[in-house]
């Protein structure tokens, strides 16, 4: 069978060496979410699951404790089509808040990446960003759709392969999703997995600012990529399924997930790592991305983490749910703000989406 993880290395120099390779550098993050804020118990109300013993059980046992949400009993009984201008503006508004919250000065980015779940076509968030804070024209534009939780991984790899044909420039990374622009009133009725979907999702933007440094020159801002690599699970397509009718939208979320984290992830993660002369026992901070507690407690469990190694990705599902393609880069804030890494601690970030496909990258600070 052919080997299916493929890391893109990336070579780094010996001590006095005048050859070296510029390290993809992330030299500034933010995120941004909606002023509204909704605990559990409101979510369900909204929805109309209150006193549905299931709805209630897997709200309850998700690992979610509130999350951004901008949703009304008018709005959750809108279609999709009726929700099209409103989802349009949210996703606008949340990136471009996240880009602001960066502080950066933009006029050396070249290149523009940008994704989230679903589509609603062209221009694409990348083309309205440029237009937005007046961008070169020349600006580079990548827009990725589907790609889901796995998102982070793959954008910062396209970012860092656009950057070779513009060294002296940065790429800014953006991620929106509107769960708003899709959550529909449910009842008992209803399928379980639309029930499990609705427990879990929540509306946020994450702004990522790249450049690529030579190695020991960067800004200290964040951290450098050593190294990426996606693995896509055969035989496993409906396993994350973002399933869209005329009507509504909703997640489909497989039981055995929580399963594969545990048992199939550790597998992938020491296989990466393996090629790097590095073990897990040398990783010092681990930002998961935070898919539900089944599959954050999984992988957990089948790295042999601790509560405080998963920490911040557990504090980001809490109190924003799982924001789908911004979600890695929210737990890599937090866990920036929380854990203050110093120089020269390394970091695995592991995101799991769509495919089932595993993103996993090597940091370094």
């Amino acid at each position: 069978m052919p080997e299916a993880l493929l890391p893109v290395q990336i070579r780094r120099p010996t001590p006095g060496s005048l050859a070296y390779e510029p390290l993809p550098t992330i030299s500034g993050l933010a995120s941004a979410t909606p002023d509204t804020s909704l605990d559990q118990a409101q979510v369900l109300d909204l929805l109309g699951l209150t006193g549905d013993a299931f709805a209630e059980t897997v709200f309850a046992r998700c690992g979610v404790h509130r999350r951004g949400l901008e949703i009304s009993p008018e709005s959750l009984d809108q279609t999709l089509q009726q929700r099209t201008a409103f989802t349009e503006e949210q996703l606008m508004r949340l990136a471009t808040e996240a880009v602001d919250a960066l502080g950066a000065d933009l006029d050396d980015v070249g290149v523009v990446v940008t994704a989230n779940y679903y589509s609603l076509g062209g221009p694409t968030i990348a083309h309205r960003l440029v237009d937005h804070y007046a961008l070169r024209a020349d600006t580079d534009k990548y827009h990725l759709v589907g790609v889901g939780c796995t998102s982070a991984v793959p954008l910062l790899r396209l970012a860092s392969q656009a950057l070779r044909d513009r060294p002296a420039e940065k790429a800014l990374v953006v991620t929106a999703e509107s769960t708003s622009g899709f959550l529909s009133s449910l009842s008992a009725s209803d399928e379980r997995v639309k029930i499990v979907g609705a427990a879990l999702f929540g509306d946020g933007a994450a702004a990522a600012l790249l450049s690529l440094e030579p190695p020991g020159r960067g800004d200290g801002t964040g951290p450098r990529i050593l190294s990426t690599a996606v693995h896509q699970v055969p035989g496993t397509l409906d396993h994350v399924r973002f399933a869209v009718s005329g009507e509504d939208a909703h997640m489909r979320m497989a039981r055995e997930l929580p399963v594969f984290a545990e048992t199939g992830v550790p597998e992938l993660v020491h296989r990466f790592l393996d090629r790097h002369q590095v073990n897990a026992g040398m990783i010092d901070h681990w930002p998961l991305h935070p898919g539900g507690r089944g599959i954050l407690e999984g992988v957990q469990r089948g790295l042999g983490l601790s509560s405080e190694d998963v920490g911040p990705s557990a504090a980001v599902l809490s109190e924003h749910g799982n924001v789908g393609t911004p979600s890695a880069f929210l737990v890599l804030q937090r866990l920036i703000a929380d854990r203050c890494p110093e120089p020269g601690q390394l970091g695995l970030a592991i995101t799991i989406g769509p495919g089932v496909t595993v993103g996993l990258m090597l940091l370094e600070w």
